[in-house]
Order: C-alpha cells, then structure tokens, then sequence
C-alpha cells in the first residue's frame, strides 16, 4: 500500500497538488502558483527505491507542458503518464541531488508556468 504526504499549492482559486508516489516519500516547501510563475523548491526526502511526483487539480484548468528542465545527476527522472515524474536514484547511491520540473497551465485567472526545483535526499 502506498502513502504519502500531499504538498497542496495553488492556482488562483483552485488547488494543485503534487502527491509522492511511496509510503518512503515525503516532499514539503512553500505553496506555489501557475498563474504568478512561481519558482520555488521542495525538499523530497525518500528510500532508495525513489519519489514519484503526479500533479492533478481540483476545480477546472488545462494542463499545457509538464517537462523535466533539469536531469537529476546521480539518478533518472522517468515521465509515467501525462502528470506524473517520477526519481530513481542510481542503484546504491545516499544522498543528495537535484532536479527540475515544469510546469505550465491556464484557465479563466490567466496562464503561466512554475519552476519546481527538487532537492531530494536519498536515505
């Protein structure tokens, strides 16, 4: 059974989320906008066997890119799916790497895109 905690942000009056994919998943940080263009970074802190990254909505809005800008160096980042990442860390490795994630969307509060810089730690 997989479980995780729900790092909830916003855009404009609807919610966004990014929920982890395993039970050894945790990702937490600031609240985050589309429509703003937000950059910000999220602490993931997961096992060896990675953190899975899906972003869904409530409320009603379009989805325009969700794109990985940059590649995690001591891991792979694999798109499952329109709205999910996910971060494999290389077989045997600890510690801490990094990765970015794009995202881009519109609805009736405007358009606009955010940076999600991951800072992962690996136990």
């Amino acid at each position: 059974m997989h479980r995780g905690t729900i790092g909830w942000s916003g855009f404009a009056a609807l919610l966004l989320h990014s929920q982890p994919a395993l039970a050894e998943c945790r990702v937490t940080g600031p609240k985050w906008y589309l429509h703003t263009n937000d950059k910000v970074t999220l602490k993931a802190e997961m096992d060896s066997q990675g953190c899975g990254h899906s972003f869904g909505v409530a409320g009603t809005w379009r989805m325009e890119k969700l794109v990985a800008l940059k590649p995690p160096a001591n891991g792979t980042l694999r798109q499952i799916g329109e709205v999910t990442y996910y971060y494999i860390p290389r077989l045997g490795f600890r510690g801490d790497d990094n990765y970015v994630i794009y995202i881009c969307g519109k609805d009736t509060w405007g358009s606009g895109c955010a940076r999600l810089n991951f800072e992962a730690t690996v136990r």
